[in-house]
Parts: C-alpha cells; sequence; structure tokens
C-alpha cells in the first residue's frame, strides 16, 4: 500500500491556490473521488476545502479512520452531515466566502442546489478547468507511477503475443490479460471524467466486428458482450488473416498507463499492412515535432493531413458517424486529462505533461489497425514511456 507523499499533497495544493489567487476565487470545495485522492491522497467520502490562503481542512464522512491513515493532510475532521460544512469552515476560521469554486463539470446539480443552500451569501464557479489545468502537470513521483504503469502494459502485449490462438473467444484473451496485469499489481479500474463514458481495463477486438460504432468517445469501441456494456471484447472467435486489435490500460497507485497494438494469426490483408505503415509515419513524424509549446490542434491536423495524403483518408480516427476529432489525450489519473490533441480545446504541450498518442484505421467491414503509446514531454521533445515494438505482429498458425 503506497500513500501520496506529504510534499506532493503540499506541492499540488500551493499550485492550485496560485491558480485561485489568478482567478480571484476565495476557496474551492473538492468532492469528486480522482480529484480528492489528487490533493488529498484518499477518496474516502469528504468533502475537501482548499481556501486561496492556508491549510485545507477535509471533511469525512466514512471512513474516517481511513482517511487519517491514508492521507498527510494535516486537518482532517469527522463530518457528521452535510449541512454541518458551512459550521466546520467558520469554526476553522472561514466566516464569510464570498466565492466558492466546485467541479460544476462532475458534481451533480443536487449537491450544487444543496450548496446554494448551505451558502446563499456565496457566489459559485466553475473550478475544474483550474484543476485539470494544475493536474496536467506531472511530478516526478506521478511519473515514476506512470512509468510502472506502462511496464506492466509492455507486459500484456509480450503475454498477447504468446496465448492467442485461432479460435479463442475475445473474452478469453480479455481474461488472461487482464489475470497477468492483476497478478503484477494492476488496480483493476480506470477512470474516465467524461459524462456517461465508461471504462474498463481495455478493448480486445476482432474481424469486422470490431469497426461497429458505439456510444464511447473512441475511434474503437467493438460491440462488447451485451448492449448493457456496447464496448470490448465479446463471443467472437479470433480467426486467421484478421486483425486483432487490442488496447490496454494499467493503473498503479491510482496513474495509467494506455498502449495499444495489432497483432494477426498469419499473413494480414496488404491492406492492413499498408496501412499500419501509415500510422508508423505518422507517429515518427510526431514523435520528431512535439515538444513544449507545440499546439495539440495543430498535430492533430498533421496527422489528419498525412493520413489523407497516403490514402486513409476515409478511415483515419474512425469512419462516418464513429469518427472522432482527436489522435491523442492527457493521461495521469484519469483517461481524458489534458492536454486534448485534437480539435476541441486548443490546449499547448508543456514540459511535464504526460500523453497518450493513438492513431488508427478503421476499415469498414475488414477490421481495424492501430498503435498507441505513451510519451512525456520534456524540455527537448518528447520521451516514449512504453516499449513495445513499433509493429503489426505476426502471429503462428
Amino acid at each position: 500500500m503506497e500513500y501520496t507523499p506529504e510534499g506532493e499533497l503540499k506541492s499540488r495544493i500551493q499550485r492550485f491556490q496560485g491558480s485561485l489567487r489568478e482567478q480571484g476565487v476565495d476557496g474551492a470545495l473538492i468532492c469528486q473521488n480522482v480529484d480528492l485522492f489528487y490533493f488529498a491522497g484518499t477518496i474516502q467520502e469528504s468533502f475537501l476545502f482548499i481556501p486561496q490562503e492556508g491549510e485545507p481542512t477535509l471533511m469525512v464522512k466514512k471512513s474516517h479512520a481511513r482517511a487519517v491513515r491514508e492521507s498527510a493532510l494535516s486537518n482532517i475532521i469527522f463530518l457528521e452531515k452535510v449541512r454541518h460544512i458551512p459550521g466546520v469552515l467558520r469554526d476553522g476560521g472561514f466566516d464569510h466566502i464570498g466565492t466558492i469554486g466546485l467541479e460544476l463539470d462532475v458534481l451533480p446539480t443536487n449537491y450544487y442546489f444543496h450548496f446554494q443552500s448551505l451558502f446563499p451569501r456565496s457566489q459559485f464557479t466553475d473550478i475544474s478547468r483550474l484543476i485539470l489545468k494544475v493536474r496536467s502537470i506531472k511530478s516526478d513521483y506521478e511519473i515514476r507511477q506512470i512509468r510502472k504503469a506502462a511496464s506492466i502494459t509492455d507486459e500484456v502485449m509480450s503475454v498477447a503475443k504468446e496465448i492467442i490462438r485461432e479460435g479463442m473467444t475475445e473474452l478469453e484473451i480479455d481474461g488472461l490479460l487482464f489475470a497477468h496485469a492483476r497478478k503484477k499489481g494492476h488496480q483493476g479500474r480506470l477512470r474516465i471524467r467524461g459524462w456517461n463514458q465508461e471504462m474498463f481495463h481495455g478493448h480486445i477486438l476482432s474481424g469486422k466486428e470490431a469497426t461497429c460504432h458505439s456510444f464511447c468517445t473512441s475511434p474503437v469501441c467493438g460491440e462488447g458482450p451485451t448492449p448493457a456494456i456496447a464496448q470490448g471484447a465479446g463471443e467472437r472467435r479470433v480467426k486467421r488473416g484478421e486483425a486483432i486489435y487490442i488496447d490496454f490500460g494499467v493503473g498503479i497507485n491510482g496513474y495509467v498507463s494506455d498502449e495499444t497494438r495489432t497483432f494477426c494469426i498469419g499473413e494480414p490483408p496488404g491492406l492492413f499492412l499498408r496501412g499500419f505503415e501509415a500510422l508508423l509515419e505518422i507517429k515518427r513524424d510526431m514523435e520528431r515535432s512535439a515538444g513544449p509549446g507545440i499546439s495539440g490542434r495543430g498535430i492533430y491536423r498533421r496527422a489528419v493531413e498525412m493520413a489523407r495524403e497516403r490514402g486513409f483518408g476515409d478511415y483515419f480516427m474512425g469512419h462516418g458517424e464513429g469518427r472522432v476529432p482527436f489522435v491523442g489525450h492527457g493521461i495521469g489519473l484519469e483517461m481524458d486529462e489534458l492536454p486534448l490533441l485534437g480539435m476541441g480545446v486548443n490546449t499547448h504541450l508543456e514540459e511535464g505533461m504526460v500523453f497518450a498518442f493513438e492513431p488508427k484505421l478503421i476499415f469498414p467491414e475488414k477490421g481495424v489497425v492501430g498503435i498507441e503509446d505513451l510519451y512525456l514531454v520534456c524540455s527537448h521533445g518528447v520521451e516514449k514511456l512504453t516499449s513495445t515494438k513499433d509493429q503489426l505482429f505476426i502471429l503462428p498458425e
């Protein structure tokens, strides 16, 4: 059991307090599990108040004993009822808080209305973007955790080469890979922030069924085992000559990795080989050009242009209604962090950011080829954190 060091928490809180001061926010009331873990080192049912100046207060409903054991914060108190929050803060010297920041991108509306009734003289503002910005710059401690997770996804890809045989179901392959990752310390669950987006350890997909559309904000989803899940591995049996697409994530101490490789039992069709070579060119171009100050939107546009020039524009990052407007995403405690390498929020790379770059081709009714690696933004460019070979793996028949 590894706990977040006190110095880590203090550094994160101080950087966030600087953002609160810049935006004129008197204090933030943090409720979401991932943000609680980032600033407090625990996900016990809590409310964390971070003032613009001074020490934060962690108010814990359940379990107070675990929160005290897990968190290095100094001011941790038991909270019997949510309605007691204003009194707790008054006792701490915060009699009136003019502007309170909330995570309005994820906070349930009933909590928002409840906070309005508890703090009738306060104004509320969204501080989710401030939190995500602070979280986007990873410390040495965080990078070490991500490296550990990445080393396990590398192992998973090596195991995949050994275990995949014709006739196995996608679910069987999925279970064997998941079992290996768990034995190596994978926390078992991955997190994603987006509304109604769901995430587990990966997508193991094959053949034409891998190209179907689904609700996920992802270029590749698969049908899944049931409409109740609607993504990921299913009962389909893998066959020779078809692309087997494995997109796998691992979590260590909250921090996640994300890696994709393509496999084929026997010789793959020429279309897949040509497409994969185009993806490698796109990835290598990014590796040469990316670094501090480079626009995520620019990286995406360049990737789209290269795919089109090589004749794969109609299949790059999805097809039809399934196409997504990005080619990479930040990663850390959640799978959808900053920076975004796409047409949405135009973030620029900064030293200390970690992102997944995932160029993929989806050929309707034929199959999927893709590759994905993790990168750390350094002063001189980017460093690849995953180490599986850049190839389409051809497995023995």
